[in-house]
């Protein structure tokens, strides 16, 4: 009987590993996969590539593990993303210099602390206040664009996003600095507990003392501010504004925080695993564009992938 019980025990353990784990897990598999499948992904020039490629989607998806974290979702990345990319390159366009950055970063905040209001004050469900917000900033960024796309050739953003800080690429760079602050944020500040205490019970949290809606409203402008960012590094890598890029970035984001381990219903999340759950994405793009396998199967594994995390992660 002992043996019994202990070979229970020793079930539990190893699921309650893997439940815990499963992103580490899935990433060491398909790393190793990946550097058997084909001798160009190990190479210095692809994985700094994948880098670089994946920055982006990795801030975003740190943004809305923020917000995700507090019970609440955002679908408009993709648009932030693309209005932002509109707005830096035609400020710049315009002579603002470094002050476009600035301007797109207080936009990008504007247009969170919006969401955050309508979210938490007029008490509309944050899926329908982003997908408002995903056709409003969208609509916006065609109204802006009007036309032929805003060349920044030759210009100083560019130069930086393009260059390195620290002989780390600098996509990379501000990836990191991201990441160490919401690191930091969600770790080991009352912000960053009353995120957690809000998605775990909004009711148990206003009790404890927690401002609910202001917290809110700041989790909404921080993911506008990232969101935002996210454009602005694109812009700088594709050295010019267009309305036609963006699309797609949510569904990255939101994949990254799932199978990073995070609820949807709120209250849990981990940005080290969030980051690791971007880039496990990140590589199986890679190797199957590498392998040559078409756009279409990229999206069923993609599936395929969540799925599993959402199973792997469940509460029985």
């Amino acid at each position: 009987m002992e043996k019994i019980g202990g070979g229970k025990t020793d079930h539990f353990k190893a699921g309650k590993f893997i439940k815990n784990n499963f992103v580490i897990i899935a990433f060491i598999i398909i790393f190793i996969f990946s550097c058997f499948a084909t001798p160009v992904f190990l190479t210095v020039g692809n994985i700094t590539s994948v880098l670089i490629t994946n920055s982006i989607s990795a801030i975003c998806a740190l943004g809305m593990l923020m917000i995700i974290i507090t019970g609440g979702i955002d679908l408009s990345v993709g648009s932030y993303v693309c209005i932002c990319v509109c707005l830096t390159a035609g400020f710049i366009q315009n002579g603002m210099g470094p002050a476009a950055i600035v301007a797109v970063g207080a936009l990008g905040v504007l247009f969170g602390c919006i969401t955050g209001v309508l979210v938490a004050y007029a008490k509309v469900a944050p899926f329908i206040v982003t997908l408002a917000m995903t056709s409003i900033l969208k609509g916006l960024a065609y109204m802006y664009q009007v036309g032929e796309n805003r060349r920044i050739d030759g210009t100083f953003w560019p130069e930086f996003i393009q260059g390195s800080v620290l002989f780390i690429p600098t996509p990379i760079f501000i990836m990191i600095v991201v990441f160490l602050i919401v690191l930091f944020v969600l770790n080991k500040t009352k912000y960053g507990r009353g995120l957690y205490a809000i998605g775990g019970n909004q009711e148990t949290a206003r009790l404890a003392g927690i401002n609910v809606k202001g917290y809110l409203v700041a989790v909404y402008a921080i993911g506008g501010f990232l969101f935002g960012m996210a454009g602005m590094i694109l812009a700088g890598r594709l050295s010019m504004g267009t309305a036609t890029v963006g699309d797609g970035y949510e569904l990255d984001a939101i994949a990254s925080v799932v199978i990073g381990g995070a609820a949807l219903s709120g209250g849990t999340g981990s940005a080290v695993k969030t980051l690791i759950g971007a880039f496990l994405m990140g590589i199986l793009m890679n190797v199957m564009n590498l392998l040559g396998i078409a756009s279409y199967p990229q999206m069923v594994f993609k599936g395929i992938i969540i799925v599993a995390a959402v199973l792997a992660n469940r509460n029985d």
